[in-house]
């Protein structure tokens, strides 16, 4: 299936602390972030790339848009290699009415000393249901310039 994300796709979607508050969808979506920043922080590609589907579109800054895990991989490979720290932040959270998508931004920092890298971004996940919790489908993301 293809997923390509329009505006007024977006548009269908409710904010969802308000709206799904009672389904335990924003406490559920909160674990992906809670997982990203736990596996990032304990230097483990694998747990990483596991929050991925294995058809997830990875649209990286200044790069084609691929498809698979192996944009994902070879980014979290590099920054555990390098023992680089990684948090994300959410700062919107939307899901849709029939809660079968939801679109996560937020902030990400990236430090790599060994690099000389200390980065602030943001990144957008699309994320699907799936039987024990959700999965990125598409990650975006995009470095801020200094």
């Amino acid at each position: 299936m293809n997923r390509i994300l329009f505006a007024p796709l977006i548009m269908t979607f409710t904010f969802a602390t308000t709206a799904h508050a009672e389904t335990g969808i924003p406490a559920t979506l909160n674990a992906v972030n809670d997982e990203f920043n736990a596996a990032a922080a304990a230097h483990d590609p694998e747990r990483l790339v596991n929050l991925y589907a294995n058809d997830t579109l990875w649209i990286a800054q200044g790069a084609r848009v691929t498809q698979g895990l192996q944009g994902p991989r070879q980014l979290f490979e590099f920054v555990t290699q390098n023992k680089g720290e990684v948090t994300h932040t959410i700062d919107h959270l939307f899901v849709s009415d029939d809660e079968t998508l939801a679109v996560m931004i937020g902030s990400v920092d990236a430090k790599i000393e060994s690099q000389g890298m200390d980065a602030t971004g943001t990144y957008l996940f699309v994320l699907e249901p799936e039987d024990d919790g959700w999965e990125i489908v598409t990650d975006m993301w995009h470095q801020h310039s200094e």
